[in-house]
């Protein structure tokens, strides 16, 4: 039988499907597994919805916290909050970060072995899943039987809170190369009166209105936060040869004190031969490419995360790869 999941009221007892934290208590589990004293922008506003069964788009700036809008509800909701991205490497790095802080969360995506699908898969069929969140890609929830398996999950009143991560990707240039983004508008067919929160942080009125369009969002709460960043800097400089650039490149990650950084590159070529010259000046680095197998690009990635490697010089396919 198909049911909305009942949410914790603020007692701690279950209630109605519809009821929701008070903002104190919300703010007390954000200090408690996160060491943050408040709620930023419009995060509260995000958590309350989902929390109260409703649909949210929401538009935040890249390190605006989005995450936290469906992390809080997966801590006070009851069963799995499903996260949906086409960012392994981002899935990865959340992950490890939730499970350092006793959090239950865990990611399917090519880069596991066997034995730790095994183990997820195993934990999500049995009665009493110990999973709060589950990241997965756009491409193994098109698939037939991860279909299935959410919507057994879904009828044993398992599914508690659908999150989409960018969402933008349904509308714009994001569904040429991720056309599975655009098979997530069976999603409200298939989870009828599960939230769906879509997330994004590059999205002008137009794409805003397809994604909405195309997810089939229901009365969704619309929120909209500012991108002014005044932490970051902007700097355009003339590029002329590449030597001189190779040469700007490895000044400018000497002056920066040893901070982990990623420098973009356009080609696959280019990155070799940026890394080779970035080693050659005593600045510990590793090339990411789609030309290097998924174990070589694993180990560059993790060595990153754990500051062994200061530099990875990648091409896009460190973000989108699945």
């Amino acid at each position: 039988m198909k049911r909305q999941l009942p949410i914790k009221g603020a007692s701690g007892a279950s209630g109605s499907g519809h009821g929701k934290k008070a903002p104190q208590e919300l703010e007390n589990v954000l200090k408690q597994h996160f060491g943050y004293s408040g709620f930023r922008g419009k995060q509260l506003e995000a958590i309350e919805a989902v929390l109260s069964g409703r649909d949210c788009f929401c538009l935040m700036p890249t390190g605006g916290g989005k995450s936290m809008c469906y992390q809080i509800p997966a801590l006070v909701k009851s069963g799995i909050v499903l996260v949906i991205s086409p960012l392994i490497a981002l899935m990865e790095n959340q992950v490890a970060s939730l499970k350092s802080k006793g959090i239950p969360a865990e990611f399917l995506s090519s880069t596991q072995t066997s034995h730790n699908k095994q183990k997820i898969h195993e934990d999500l069929d049995s009665g009493n899943p110990s999973l709060k969140l589950l990241y997965v890609t756009p491409e193994l929830v098109a698939t037939s039987g991860f279909k299935a398996k959410l919507t057994k999950l879904y009828n044993r009143g398992l599914l508690g809170l659908v999150a989409i991560d960018e969402a933008h990707c349904i509308s714009t240039w994001g569904h040429d190369f991720r056309p599975s983004y655009r098979k997530l508008s069976s999603l409200r067919n298939q989870f009828p009166d599960i939230p769906i929160l879509a997330l994004t942080a590059t999205a002008v009125p137009k794409v805003q209105k397809d994604v909405i369009s195309s997810l089939c969002l229901r009365n969704p709460l619309i929120l909209r936060a500012s991108f002014n960043r005044p932490n970051i800097f902007y700097e355009v400089r003339y590029k002329d040869l590449l030597d001189d650039v190779y040469s700007d490149i490895s000044n400018l990650l000497k002056s920066s004190g040893n901070v982990c950084s990623i420098v973009y590159c356009l080609e696959r070529a280019v990155c070799d031969d940026l890394t080779m010259h970035l080693s050659q000046q005593g600045i510990s680095s590793a090339a990411y490419h789609a030309g290097l197998n998924s174990k070589v690009r694993s180990s560059v990635l993790d060595d990153w995360l754990s500051s062994r490697t200061q530099v990875v010089v990648a091409t896009v396919a460190f973000g989108y790869r699945y």
